[in-house]
């Protein structure tokens, strides 16, 4: 494990995925991110690249060629280079390969730095097109974190709180085939949801259109969570799964599972990002404890 650390936290990562598997408070002496029991879930807080969400049958059509993907693509999977490290700071990247070449035909460059600021950690993503030509890529972050996260409270003792009563789209997916089905509708959200095991039994909460820039995960029970700041991100989605799971994932992204109907055209696929030769692309999000 790699370890950042100051006088408020302590964090852990693994160059598999550039995933970070730690996040511990000094001042709460509370482990913030999920342990990756694979009894549950066995990761931590994989990066989504280059798609968010399932392929219809893993496939997506580029050029009239047709290519495979695993759902969330490749990324989490595979190993990083670090590039940077200072004490506060650290940059993972992962290139193209013959490898990847087979399943995404496309030259890029990804970048993930993490950066310690007091009770924070800073995620930054930047993909840089090192290709010929554009090319088509979706992002997403997918942290768990636990909850409960203070011994002696439940799952049910948890909330989620956003900055401002939200009016969003609500996107939902098929729990038998992990496709978005045709139904989305726009809902009024109270500035709280009060957690249940019951909210997830179609699979993950997806809203598009969430204007708050800060969502939290709070305790009717303590005073401890987590504050996740979100400024540029196009869908957020909550998830666990169905009963007894000590975890509740916050996920921004920037692109989503296909829909059942799809044409498996890659480039007209929502959320997907159209980065020209020589650019780059860059969003980031935050965690804070407490």
């Amino acid at each position: 494990m790699i370890t950042l650390e100051n006088e408020y936290l302590t964090i852990q990562f693994k160059k598999l995925g550039a995933e970070l598997t730690k996040i511990y408070s000094k001042e709460t002496k509370l482990n913030y991110l999920w342990n990756g029991d694979a009894t549950f879930w066995k990761r931590h807080a994989p990066i989504l690249f280059p798609i968010v969400g399932k392929l219809k049958g893993n496939t997506y059509k580029i050029n009239g060629e047709f290519y495979e993907l695993p759902q969330h693509g490749f990324a989490r999977d595979l190993e990083f280079s670090i590039v940077n490290k200072t004490t506060s700071k650290i940059t993972f990247e992962l290139t193209y390969s013959k490898e990847t070449l087979i399943n995404y035909p496309f030259k890029f460059t990804l970048q993930v730095s993490y950066e310690l600021k007091k009770n924070q950690v800073l995620v930054n993503y930047k993909v840089i097109n090192v290709d010929d030509t554009t090319i088509f890529f979706s992002i997403g972050a997918h942290p768990a974190f636990n909850c409960p996260l203070v011994k002696g409270t439940s799952f049910n003792d948890y909330y989620l709180e956003f900055e401002k009563a939200e009016k969003p789209t609500q996107l939902f997916l098929n729990p038998q085939t992990g496709f978005r089905n045709n139904i989305s509708k726009t809902i009024n959200l109270e500035k709280q949801i009060d957690l249940s095991y019951d909210l997830f039994k179609n699979d993950a909460l997806m809203f598009e259109g969430i204007e708050s820039k800060k969502v939290s995960l709070k305790s009717k029970k303590h005073n401890h969570g987590i504050h996740l700041h979100i400024p540029n991100w196009r869908y957020l989605a909550f998830w666990t799964k169905k009963t007894n799971t000590p975890f509740i994932c916050f996920e921004p992204w920037m692109g989503i599972a296909d829909n059942e109907n799809t044409d498996q055209v890659y480039s007209t696929k929502e959320g997907i990002q159209e980065l020209s030769v020589n650019k780059t692309y860059e969003n980031e999000y935050r965690f804070e404890v407490f």
